[in-house]
């Protein structure tokens, strides 16, 4: 004998079966009908967004992705992506976390620049190092998933660790540099940043990690009096099914942005000269170049409420 559970008086909390009912882009008051008592929720955290750098700064790294049933409750928080930042020697700023009821998605790290930055949270993916001054700042750690899945590890000289959350991945500096991609995951890393002092040498960054939610990609500076070299911004990490957006620079450019990560539900900006491209909704932003460089923000968390 069989039982369907769509016309079963036992579960009355989900009378026509299980549809996405609301979709939440802000934090405050949700409203649910007062028959139902459990509902389906899934998370998507804001992405860090890139650094900036008198040199190049690392790209965010992607917010986390969390699903599951949970009690009802009249209040939500939807995470903002991480700000933006501009010029000087500054790390991104990490994206905020999405939560309703017992289910938990973190925000995603924040790009480096003139320091490593510190770990994503509750699954979000790293963020990339950055090169300041000609110092290289590792990329920094994802985080550990609500459910338990765990974290990865940065590369300071490769590529971003592969988990739940990707590691971000580690900067290059020198006469020739070509820095390293975020890790792969659920939620993307951030791409490394490239510096090369050498006039005619190219200067390559890294790509955002590929996941459901991409990564940022890295910025790239060529310091080098009159510099004649490729200077390449790493391109934002692809999301499951929306692209990250382009890394800026060819041809015999100073400064190289790098793209915004792919969302959920949206595409990665491009980047534009030295400014770096906008994440998806909960994509990492990409990473700023030189003095007047302005990274891309991350892009905001979103709710779904299925019942």
């Amino acid at each position: 004998m069989s039982a369907s559970i769509y016309t079963n008086p036992s579960f009355s909390d989900t009378p026509y079966g299980l549809k996405l009912q609301q979709t939440i882009t802000s934090s405050g008051s949700v409203t649910i009908p007062s028959n139902i008592k459990r509902v389906y929720a899934v998370c998507i955290g804001g992405g860090g967004s890139g650094g900036s750098s008198a040199q190049a700064g690392g790209g965010g790294g992607a917010g986390a992705f969390s699903a599951g049933w949970t009690y009802v409750t009249n209040t939500c928080t939807v995470g903002s992506g991480g700000a933006t930042v501009t010029g000087g020697a500054s790390n991104g700023n990490p994206g905020g976390a999405t939560i309703y009821g017992m289910v938990i998605a973190g925000g995603g790290a924040a790009g480096a620049a003139a320091a490593a930055a510190t770990a994503a949270i509750m699954g979000g993916g790293g963020g990339g190092g950055g090169v300041s001054s000609s110092t290289n700042r590792a990329g920094s750690n994802s985080g550990i998933s609500y459910t338990g899945a765990p974290a990865a590890t940065n590369n300071g000289s490769g590529v971003g660790t592969t988990a739940y959350g990707g590691g971000g991945g580690g900067p290059a500096s020198g006469t020739t540099a070509t820095a390293n991609a975020g890790g792969a995951g659920v939620s993307g890393g951030g791409g490394g940043s490239a510096l090369t002092t050498t006039a005619g040498n190219a200067a390559t960054a890294g790509a955002g990690g590929q996941g459901l939610i991409g990564g940022g990609g890295g910025s790239a500076f060529n310091s080098g009096t009159s510099p004649t070299g490729i200077t390449t911004g790493g391109a934002g990490g692809a999301g499951d099914k929306f692209a990250g957006g382009t890394g800026s620079g060819s041809g015999t450019n100073t400064v190289g942005a790098g793209g915004g990560g792919g969302g959920f539900i949206a595409v990665g900006g491009n980047a534009s000269g030295n400014t770096g491209g906008t994440g998806g909704d909960g994509g990492g932003g990409g990473g700023g170049a030189n003095n007047s460089g302005t990274s891309g923000a991350g892009g905001n968390g979103v709710l779904y409420l299925y019942y």
